[in-house]
């Protein structure tokens, strides 16, 4: 492919992707989780209809599971470090650690109250297009530091 065929054929995915029609309330429970495949793709994370984070994963349904456990993704972290660090009683969450209880509980509420999510299979260049989409949107809960295109 083309650098020309590569942005175009991104931009597209980014136009399916980014649509307000496949956007939904996250809800944090296994019978939700069932609804995704299992396929691999890309996924992202709205609050206040602002792209707050951009993802890809081999298993779409997998990786909304992981969303319920805050050692194993890194936006729950990223939230709760930020928005209970002056809560009585915390310590900063880690892929090996949780935070207390209470933190959790209020963290899970916040999640499903102010976040939306959508996800688009896409059956090759999903690494390339999270890059795109981080490039361009530059998603505050992401953290893996200064990235850049590969394309």
């Amino acid at each position: 492919m083309t650098p020309k065929q590569i942005t175009s054929y991104l931009t597209k995915l980014e136009t399916k992707l980014c649509s307000k029609t496949i956007m939904q309330r996250i809800v944090l429970t296994r019978d939700w989780t069932k609804q995704f495949p299992s396929s691999a793709g890309v996924y992202l994370i709205r609050e206040s209809g602002i792209i707050c984070y951009v993802g890809e994963t081999g298993s779409i349904r997998e990786r909304m599971r992981d969303l319920m456990n805050t050692q194993n993704h890194v936006i729950r972290r990223s939230i709760g470090n930020s928005k209970y660090k002056d809560y009585e009683g915390f310590e900063k969450a880690t892929s090996r650690t949780r935070f207390v209880p209470e933190i959790e509980t209020n963290l899970k509420k916040w999640i499903e109250d102010k976040l939306e999510i959508s996800t688009l299979v896409v059956p090759f260049g999903r690494k390339e297009f999270e890059e795109h989409l981080y490039d361009k949107y530059k998603p505050k809960y992401n953290n893996k530091g200064k990235r850049t295109s590969k394309y």
